[in-house]
């Protein structure tokens, strides 16, 4: 088989559709959740249906975080009026009777508008507003929860951007003692809470706490040196919606290229891994975890990460090339190859999918992602209810991973360095 031959494999790959709608017909898939389990078992039978390459299981401890009932309500002058709400992960429990307090306004939670307001924030619930994550002007949610933490608020809500019932889902912050409780609610919502001041309402959450084990997949196919590209995606997602956009596309995708690929890699320079990875939205705390049980040696023969996530809601596809100069010309030179339509590129180093862990331990690491900076575009309904498979064009995510094949195949043969290794980034 050559090159030809392997990319015709994976345009006819029907395979890509089916893994698709297998995968999404088990739910959100939250971490430590029924779903997430049988998505993963699912994901190693099919691995195993594979010929040839190794295939193994990584199991992890980690702290585990489950939401067993959460309520909000405003208080009024005729009673309280119950609001739907959507407990983030990592979320903080409240007493048994709740947390009850005045809302502060803090926008987009900026730190220009949490300085404005910081003498009103301590011991008040604050609100934000939810923003489109892909966007080089994002404030993500997580900084504004550090933000309020700081403020000394005693909760946090985010209001989601797009309007209508829509609950927004979402970590809040990675596990610590200091977090306070935290929950989505809808644009609709939102408004509601936003009609005068002061607005005094009562949050409840409920949370279980108990050690769990979290399992990557990971399959791979020697090559002639001992360096490796690796493919990865998570096969994770929130327990609202079918998280079809986020990230079974990734899952989908990457499955379509190991399996077409995998017959001819053994001829090429370096190897081809597939990590399938979970507990990608809990702050990206899967692929940290197994980036550390990795020696200097092993991060070392990693020549290139390509990150599969989100690669549908948008025609457009951007490279995050995660503050690594050289990976801007790897992907000209390897679209330019194949006379593709060269992909957009996007340099500084960004904090949301699992590259990001990769690119911090100074590993070459590339996300490839729809909709970048394209706020009006499908890709806005991620962490929604509304991200379910009618959400995705099969056609976008054909071409998406015709574009991901490209520059895998290319990473495999490049006949000098892609880029160099980095010193790990200090945080």
């Amino acid at each position: 088989m050559n090159r030809e031959e392997a990319f015709a494999r994976l345009a006819a790959a029907t395979g890509r559709v089916d893994d698709f709608n297998s995968l999404t017909a088990f739910g959100g898939r939250l971490v430590g959740s029924p779903s997430e389990t049988a998505a993963r078992q699912w994901l190693h039978g099919r691995l195993e249906k594979i010929p040839d390459p190794s295939l193994r299981a990584y199991p992890f401890p980690y702290s585990g975080w489950a939401c067993s009932g959460s309520s909000l309500e405003l208080l009024t002058a005729d009673g309280p009026k119950q609001l739907a709400c959507h407990a983030l992960y990592w979320s903080a429990a409240t007493a048994a009777d709740g947390l009850e307090s005045n809302l502060v306004d803090v926008g987009r939670g900026t730190e220009t508008e949490f300085n404005t307001l910081a003498s009103r924030i301590p011991g008040r619930i604050v609100l934000v507003r939810h923003e489109y994550p892909f966007s080089r002007q994002t404030v993500h949610r997580s900084l504004k929860y550090e933000r309020s933490l700081q403020g000394a608020a005693a909760g946090f809500i985010i209001v989601n951007n797009n309007p209508g019932d829509l609950l927004v889902s979402g970590a809040c912050s990675g596990d610590s003692p200091r977090n306070i409780p935290a929950m989505g609610v809808s644009h609709k919502t939102g408004g509601i809470l936003t009609t005068s001041e002061p607005m005094r309402v009562r949050m409840r959450v409920a949370t279980l706490r108990q050690p769990a084990t979290g399992v990557h997949l990971m399959a791979e196919v020697a090559g002639e040196t001992p360096e490796w590209v690796v493919v990865c995606a998570h096969y994770d997602g929130h327990d609202v919606g079918q998280s079809a956009l986020d990230n079974a596309t990734g899952v989908a995708a990457s499955l379509a290229i190991f399996e077409s690929f995998a017959p001819v890699v053994g001829r090429l320079r370096r190897g081809l891994r597939l990590m399938l990875f979970t507990a990608e939205e809990s702050r990206l705390m899967g692929s940290r975890i197994f980036l550390q049980s990795l020696d200097e040696g092993e991060q070392r023969n990693i020549a290139l990460v390509l990150n599969l996530d989100t690669l549908a809601g948008s025609p457009h596809l951007t490279c995050l090339t995660s503050g690594f100069d050289e990976l801007e010309g790897f992907v000209g030179g390897s679209c330019a190859s194949a006379r593709m339509e060269r992909l957009s590129c996007y340099g500084p180093l960004m904090r949301n999918s699992d590259h990001f862990n990769f690119a911090q331990r100074g590993i070459p690491a590339i996300r490839l992602v729809a909709g970048f900076d394209e706020p009006e575009a499908g890709a806005r309904f991620i962490l929604t209810e509304a991200d379910t498979c009618e959400r995705v064009s099969m056609d976008e995510l054909r071409r998406a991973t015709i574009a991901a094949g490209v520059l895998v195949w290319s990473a495999l043969e490049w006949p000098g360095r892609i880029a160099s290794h980095k010193a790990p980034i200090a945080l």
